[in-house]
């Protein structure tokens, strides 16, 4: 790999570095016989310029960075994954800070990646609300399926409200009718949406909420274990369950397999992500799909539009991409009869 600079390139063509750089950034600039003479040197000794050095060098800002909630959550993990692959494509280095949803580790990455100047970060869900607002004093900022209140800094999100009515609505169709809900942490305005979309589903059809059928999870596996051990103590078995993403999904799927509790016989079931571990399971789940790759490009490319500058004058972008429920095998038609914990007892 090449090591020389544009200083040195400027010495070996017995030019100044403002003319190298003029050459890369705005060729136009430069008579084309020192052009080329230019970019043939650099051909020859394997000069690779970075276009996002070169963006940055006159503020000394440098590299991205991702914040995640939990980088073991498959959701999660593919973010991560995307967002690495574009940065590469760009030879831009990525800094990816998993915060295990404690915000004393949100203050020390952050207070590292600032002190090192850091160009810019992409904060996922369930980063929390004063290491957005520090960032956003030092560096380019956008959300990544997260909402920031107030509508001051660009975010790209699924349509999470439209994926709760999808599922809720689909689970109607099938005439289920005792519909429970699984939730996720207070203040996570995806899950609150997908809530909302459950919530006024019901509504439209003129069924009232049951407050009993709502569970607040925490996004992970176990989760789900503990939300379907909480709704078999109710008198009456959900019907169905719709849970906020596919990990806790998985974690009911789980668990009604080691209690010989049929899904969707007994009990239908949808998800939320579509994230690829349904080849763990001989049972194909129903899910509300986010378009992860149009996420992550849509971000990606409003911080490189900030870095470029093409977005700076304007106010904060909101890009909300459409979700599609995806139809496995956890739903079926609703018998009419609903189980009970007498039943399973006996």
């Amino acid at each position: 790999m090449s090591r020389y600079t544009i200083t040195e390139i400027a010495k070996l063509c017995g030019t100044s570095p403002a003319t190298v750089s003029r050459v890369l950034n705005n060729p136009d600039l430069v008579a084309e016989p020192l052009r080329e003479r230019i970019r043939r040197k650099m051909e020859e000794v394997g000069y690779r310029p970075n276009p996002f050095a070169s963006r940055l060098g006159s503020k000394s800002r440098w590299g991205l960075a991702l914040f995640v909630f939990d980088i073991l959550n498959p959701f999660f993990a593919l973010i991560v994954r995307k967002i690495s692959h574009l940065a590469m494509e760009r030879r831009i280095p990525l800094t990816v800070c998993d915060t295990e949803n404690n915000e004393e580790k949100e203050r020390i990455f952050l207070d590292y990646l600032l002190d090192n100047h850091i160009a810019g970060i992409i904060f996922g869900e369930g980063i929390s609300v004063p290491t957005i607002q520090k960032a956003q004093q030092a560096a380019e900022t956008v959300l990544i399926d997260r909402h920031y209140e107030g509508g001051l800094v660009s975010e790209v999100s699924s349509d999470n409200y439209l994926g709760g009515c999808q599922a809720t609505e689909y689970l109607l169709q099938l005439n289920h009718g005792n519909i429970a809900f699984i939730g996720g942490p207070e203040g996570w305005a995806s899950a609150e949406e997908r809530f909302r979309g459950y919530r006024d589903t019901l509504e439209r059809y003129n069924l009232p909420f049951r407050p009993e059928l709502a569970y607040r999870g925490d996004l992970r596996f176990e989760s789900g274990i503990d939300a379907l051990e909480y709704f078999l103590t109710l008198p009456e078995w959900p019907s169905a369950i719709f849970s906020a993403n596919d990990q806790m999904a998985f974690g009911v799927l789980t668990k009604a397999h080691s209690l010989n509790i049929s899904i969707p016989n007994d009990i239908s079931l949808i998800g939320f992500d579509n994230i690829p571990l349904y080849s763990l399971y001989t049972t194909r789940l129903t899910t509300v799909q986010q378009n992860i790759d149009e996420l992550c490009g849509r971000a990606f490319a409003i911080m490189m539009s900030k870095l470029d500058h093409r977005e700076q004058q304007g106010e904060p972008l909101r890009v909300v991409i459409p979700t599609k429920l995806k139809i496995g095998e956890t739903c079926g038609k609703y018998s009419g009869v609903l189980r009970t914990g007498v039943e399973r007892s006996g």
